[in-house]
């Protein structure tokens, strides 16, 4: 399904956080470029949001291991704990689109390489926002079934392989937003997020547990 860009709520303190400039050394200027660059991305955005969802979820907690609908997950043990209490599962994809991520290559080329770093992220926000979305649509709709959901968690979240991308994108078919993956599990295009969340009436959604995981490069991390 198509997204409201409008309804992503994009922040551009997130953006400053991002760039590693604290709230109170932020100029007015650079302020100012942030919000505006934010406004340009979100009339270009085309942000697309897909998710499924599968019963029967058969976990092996040792060695980490989640087996739906004939494909095997080598998930780590931290996820499968977090799961193996789902009845359900969702499979979900979410993009940003192409526009934005072109449009940063194009001010990287011309010289504007503050800007295009900037439009980078922006990028990221947006998927990542689009990923909220489809958390909080897929809780809302569970929540009236009278049940509750996990965190999300996506390949590459500690130290699950990003290889098996390639069995999610088998679950989601031809429901991909168009997003494509190359033969080495990168999602094309890059600004897009895709993942599991589990589902029942005895799973609980307890923030990441980053104290318990080595993966510092990681877009959850810290996030409650």
């Amino acid at each position: 399904m198509t997204i409201k860009p409008a309804l992503l709520h994009i922040s551009a303190e997130n953006i400053l956080k991002s760039l590693g400039v604290p709230a109170e050394k932020a100029d007015d200027y650079l302020m100012g470029q942030i919000r505006e660059l934010i406004n340009l991305c979100i009339d270009i955005t085309s942000p697309c949001a897909s998710w499924a969802i599968y019963p029967y979820p058969q976990f092996i907690s040792d060695p980490g291991v989640m087996n739906l609908e004939g494909q095997t997950f080598h998930l780590n043990k931290i996820i499968t704990s977090a799961l193996k209490k789902s009845t359900e599962i969702a499979i979900f994809i979410g993009t940003c689109g192409k526009k934005v991520e072109l449009y940063s290559k194009q001010l990287m080329k011309d010289g504007h390489s503050l800007e295009g770093y900037i439009v980078d992220l922006i990028g990221s926000e947006i998927a990542e926002g689009v990923a909220d979305f489809i958390h909080k649509r897929i809780e809302d709709d569970m929540t009236n079934s009278g049940l509750t959901v996990t965190n999300r968690y996506s390949p590459g979240y500690c130290n699950w392989s990003v290889s098996d991308q390639q069995q999610l994108f088998q679950l989601l078919g031809e429901n991909s937003c168009g997003v494509q993956l190359t033969a080495s599990s990168l999602m094309l295009p890059i600004k897009s997020v895709s993942g599991i969340i589990g589902i029942g009436k005895h799973v609980l959604n307890k923030g990441y547990t980053c104290a318990i995981c080595d993966v510092n490069q990681c877009l959850y991390r810290d996030k409650k």
